[in-house]
């Protein structure tokens, strides 16, 4: 009898064993990335595998399998993400499956600057429709608290479609309190505390997954800052000496303007028009390689924002400009830049600091002294101030220059490029 027992045991065993496989290799069939797919690892020891990101999408999104998805914690490198799950018909036509995460951390696009945000809370909601994964949409929830307790919601909806191996996503975010964004953005900031923002910013996105490739265009109305004490920086003192008045519309000034912010006279500290040139730059290099700060964001970092390449730090540039247009506006800031800059260092690695210093160290006569080529000279190599500016530097520079007596800048653009064509 006990014989009898143990061998339809085995034989059950045996059978579950056959079952058990032939649903791992049903599993892995099912979910087994086409060449070229987008694909992630999903399961734990010996039962890992490479699964498809479009099937598993689709599977988590049919009503017999997400409804067991329901309630269902699981961890993540974001953090720990719940499931949930919406039948049709409770909150719109399609079923939504929810992901929440709090805290959440998510990747950022290098062109950014910094590899993660860190943010209180978000929540994705996903339908899929008729369309099966080809065709996805819902919304994405970004909550943050303000220094102040005040609560921030940043809502975004989006749609993506199959494009290549993974989705081409269209996101939109309508106007929101521009204070929300520095909320969920930079919550570390401790000008938050203090500052009083107003304005709204709207933004509209467009991302490659898996890729990562990343488009963004902001909107902003109204922003105003207050609060932050700018209005005392006309007269600091700095470790680069007493400050000097420049001309204003002498060659140095207008050469510095037009090798650094054209747009100068007509931004609010801010220009969205070079941050979104510096962002596809970037995108394209996968890294910082342009700034797109103003000359009035370079003050707010030689003041108090540093070199730190990071989203926080350029937000808090754009803080104290923002500010700096209205307690100081567009001359003193100029005279702030001029007086402040660093342009390179003495052979005994002592700062140039301030274009007077510059006049000096480079040319050996006082700024006020300086002719037309000298000046476009010293705001070429502005960027660069350990090396001399390159020929066609100089010239480009030469030929931006407003403000000056045209045929003067005409007479200086035909001696550079004469000066180029001379031999060596």
């Amino acid at each position: 009898m006990i014989r009898r027992l143990a061998i339809i045991l085995g034989w059950a065993l045996l059978a579950l064993a056959i079952l058990l496989g032939a649903l791992w290799a049903t599993i892995c069939i099912a979910l087994a990335p086409p060449a070229g797919e987008w694909a992630t690892t999903v399961g734990r020891g010996p039962f890992r595998l490479q699964a498809s990101v479009p099937q598993l999408v689709w599977l988590a999104t049919t009503p017999s399998v997400g409804r067991t998805l329901d309630g269902l914690r699981v961890p993540s490198r974001m953090g720990p993400v719940t499931f949930g799950w919406v039948p049709a018909g409770s909150e719109g036509p399609d079923p939504i499956l929810t992901l929440h995460c709090e805290p959440c951390t998510l990747p950022l696009p290098a062109s950014l600057g910094q590899d993660w945000l860190t943010v209180p809370a978000a929540q994705i909601t996903l339908s899929r429709g008729d369309h099966g994964a080809h065709r996805l949409y819902g919304t994405l929830l970004l909550g943050a608290v303000s220094p102040q307790g005040e609560h921030a919601v940043i809502t975004a909806q989006w749609q993506a479609r199959r494009e290549g191996p993974g989705w081409e996503v269209a996101m939109r975010w309508p106007e929101a309190p521009a204070r929300h964004w520095m909320a969920l953005l930079a919550p570390g900031l401790p000008e938050l505390r203090t500052a009083r923002i107003e304005g709204s910013v709207a933004a509209v996105a467009h991302l490659q997954l898996p890729e990562g490739r990343f488009g963004l265009t902001p909107q902003v109305q109204g922003l105003t800052v207050s609060g932050l004490g700018t209005e005392n920086w006309a007269h600091v003192q700095s470790s680069c000496g007493p400050h000097r008045l420049f001309k204003p519309r002498g060659w140095l000034a207008r050469s510095v303007l037009a090798a650094e912010d054209q747009r100068f006279y007509e931004h609010p500290g801010y220009d969205l028009e070079e941050l979104m040139a510096s962002l596809a730059s970037n995108e394209r290099h996968g890294a910082i390689r342009r700034g797109g700060s103003t000359l009035t964001q370079q003050v707010a970092k030689l003041m108090v924002a540093g070199d730190e390449r990071t989203l926080t730090r350029k937000l808090r540039e754009l803080l104290y400009a923002s500010e700096m247009e209205q307690t100081l506006g567009k001359a003193r800031i100029l005279q702030l830049y001029l007086n402040l800059a660093p342009w390179g260092r003495t052979s005994e690695g002592q700062l140039v600091c301030g274009a007077g210093a510059a006049a000096r160290h480079y040319f050996g006569v006082p700024v006020d002294r300086l002719n037309a080529r000298q000046a476009v000279a010293l705001a070429a190599i502005l960027r660069n101030p350990e090396r001399e500016a390159s020929p066609d530097r100089l010239l480009w520079v030469a030929e931006q220059v407003r403000g000056v007596p045209a045929s003067q800048r005409r007479a200086l653009v035909q001696e550079l490029r004469l000066s180029q064509e001379r031999p060596a």
